[in-house]
């Protein structure tokens, strides 16, 4: 909705001199602005804030309300909301039409002078960024007053490089409360993340309430409980209780959606089909191939005694998706829904009668031109609802299905090919947005698969070479949960990681500086500590790995940030800036070595864990390259 018209002012009484100076390392702002002019002096923020709203159109309303509770969670008092400005010293929002083809819908203005505030945006979306701006920009008083806070003079002009700037998590793997959803929602909109992917249904769970089908939630919501490894969790036993999952009823739904809202964050539903099914098939046999009572799977979904996929030929999958993408759509008002679509067992088709017939009724070629034509049949499902379709891309005989919107997982390739042949794309290659991938050194972390650095995250690039970029809607970082059981490790896999996404994502792409950004967001640690959030650090420590060259195998280390100090021991004691310095060059292993173990500092304090890595892997690790 176009807003036109509307003032919302914020009164601040100003008391006192205000020193003048140069604020520009004081300025630490993430994603990085478009554009940014720092001034002189700051603007102090107190008990007498008020924001003055004089709209009385509810966007902006909900607006200033939302940011009045953001600055309040930062300054521990809430500023008051008047109906009118009192006094000439104001922060102010104006709706301004002619700024809406430059700036976006999303963009905005801001200036910041010792008198005042003004921000001036084209929608609510805006100021609602000029408020994030704001709250990064905030800091106590360097007097210590803690009723009083400073916010440095500076003008910024900034809008997105992207529309699509996403999260997404996975909640099947490990069912996380509406409490968490709501905190994890507010803090990727503290960074301009407007996208989340809400992955809702695999094989370990299903988690949203469908009242036409009462059977996902009574059954394919809970599974036997299990902690440790995901790999090696055990099936479950005869008789074994499920009593470990949850689900989201209907009015959850709606609260979450009306929190996202009130944040700029946009909800994408994901049903994961026709495969990663199981928490649906357990629920109701009847809809897979073998038709046989299954179990919601506890780990690994690569049992092969599990059937997780789909009937392609049984008409009653379809009446039941039906079923699901009509209360689905009527609960999620975003034009986006996702059906999944990827890691199809395929198997369970070739040896099923009914879906050996559609393949011959339909003269397609095998399985694969199959799961083409299943999944354009349940876009058009979607359609009928009045949404557009996505799924994760896979490069399948029966090639793209039309009018389908994709996200490229595996690699960029399958973002480029949709991308060219018109479809819209969100990228999200795996090496380099999958923060369940462990971030540091494989022996400190227990996620799967393989590494995702910070680095990896910032140097993610959507747009690729060969792709029409038009068609490029942005990217995002996908978290599925196998490893992460609980509140505390999600926060940690998401954040700083996700902080560098958002910035790849908003930010100029000519802006872009590794250092820069490294020094901006250690300056927001103290906001996540403040509001006890975890964050990892693993980027602070040593990346070791093995090389050879004509003196044998020997080990070199580096850091992925500057100005770090590496100091390593071979004889299984935890080094400190008294045991050897890592100087450049690879170092050779000692005869009887069996560890290694190195630790990194900055101006004699210690960053990050010290590690501890057995030898022989890293010489494994080497020998199989």
């Amino acid at each position: 909705m176009k807003i036109t018209g509307i003032c919302c002012l914020i009164m601040i009484m100003v008391t006192g001199n205000i020193s003048a100076g140069e604020t520009n390392s004081k300025i630490n702002i993430i994603p990085l602005p478009v554009s940014m002019q720092a001034g002189k002096g700051e603007f102090r923020v107190d008990v007498q804030t008020s924001f003055v709203c004089t709209s009385t159109d509810s966007s902006a309303i909900n607006v200033v309300h939302v940011l009045s509770e953001c600055f309040a969670s930062v300054c521990e008092h809430k500023p008051a909301i008047c109906a009118q400005a009192k006094g000439k010293s104001n922060i102010i929002f104006i709706s301004d039409s002619s700024l809406y083809q430059e700036l976006g819908k999303e963009g905005y203005f801001l200036q910041v002078n010792t008198k005042g505030i003004e921000v001036k945006a084209a929608s609510p979306a805006g100021w609602f960024y000029a408020g994030q701006t704001l709250l990064q920009l905030l800091r106590k008083d360097e007097f210590g007053n803690t009723n009083r806070w400073i916010i440095p003079s500076v003008t910024i002009k900034d809008y997105p490089r992207f529309a699509w700037r996403g999260l997404m998590l996975d909640v099947s793997r490990h069912f996380f409360s509406k409490e968490v959803i709501l905190s994890y929602i507010d803090q990727m909109s503290k960074y301009k993340l407007n996208t989340f992917h809400f992955h809702l249904t695999d094989n370990q769970g299903w988690r949203i309430e469908i009242k036409s089908l009462p059977e996902l939630t009574k059954v394919g919501a809970w599974r036997v409980s299990r902690t440790g490894y995901w790999k090696g969790f055990s099936a479950p036993g005869p008789g074994e209780p499920a009593t470990s999952g949850g689900y989201y009823t209907q009015e959850d739904i709606r609260e979450i959606v009306r929190f996202a809202q009130e944040r700029n964050v946009t909800i994408v539903p994901e049903i994961d089909v026709p495969g990663h099914s199981l928490a649906l098939i357990a629920s109701y046999p009847n809809l897979s191939c073998t038709q046989t009572p299954q179990q919601v799977l506890a780990g690994d979904p690569w049992n092969v005694s599990r059937t997780n996929v789909l009937c392609v030929g049984n008409d009653s999958v379809y009446q039941a998706l039906n079923l699901v993408f009509t209360e689905l759509a009527a609960l999620f008002p975003g034009e986006y829904i996702h059906i999944g679509g990827d890691e199809v067992r395929r198997n369970y088709w070739d040896e099923c009668s009914k879906c050996r017939q559609i393949i011959k009724e339909q003269h397609l070629k095998n399985s694969e031109e199959l799961q083409t034509w299943f999944i354009e049949k349940v876009a058009r499902i979607v359609k009928s609802k009045g949404k557009k379709v996505m799924g994760w891309y896979e490069n399948l005989e029966g090639g793209l299905v039309p009018d389908m919107a994709y996200m490229s997982w595996k690699d960029y390739k399958g973002g480029i090919r949709a991308a060219a042949e018109g479809h819209k794309v969100v990228m999200t290659p795996a090496f380099f947005t999958y923060l369940d991938f462990y971030q540091g050194d494989p022996a400190m972390e227990n996620g799967p698969f393989t590494v995702c650095r910070l680095s990896s995250c910032y140097a993610f690039e959507p747009e690729q070479e060969g792709a029409k970029m038009e068609n490029i809607l942005g990217g995002q970082g996908s978290v599925f949960t196998e490893q992460i059981p609980n509140e505390r490790k999600l926060q940690y896999m998401t954040w700083p990681r996700s902080m560098a996404l958002a910035e790849v994502l908003w930010s100029p792409k000519e802006n872009r500086n590794w250092q820069s950004f490294v020094n901006r967001m250690e300056a927001q640690f103290p906001r996540f500590d403040q509001a006890q959030v975890k964050y990892a650090e693993a980027f602070y420590e040593p990346v070791i790995d093995a090389v050879k060259d004509s003196s044998g195998i020997r080990i070199q280390m580096k850091t992925e940030v500057d100005n770090l100090k590496i100091y390593y021991s071979f004889d299984d004691c935890s080094p400190d800036p008294f045991y050897p310095e890592y100087k450049g060059e690879p170092v050779s292993i000692p005869k009887g070595a069996h560890h290694i173990r190195a630790v990194s500092y900055r101006n004699g304090k210690q960053m990050g864990r010290e590690l501890n890595i057995p030898l022989e892997g890293l010489i494994k690790k080497f020998s199989s390259k």
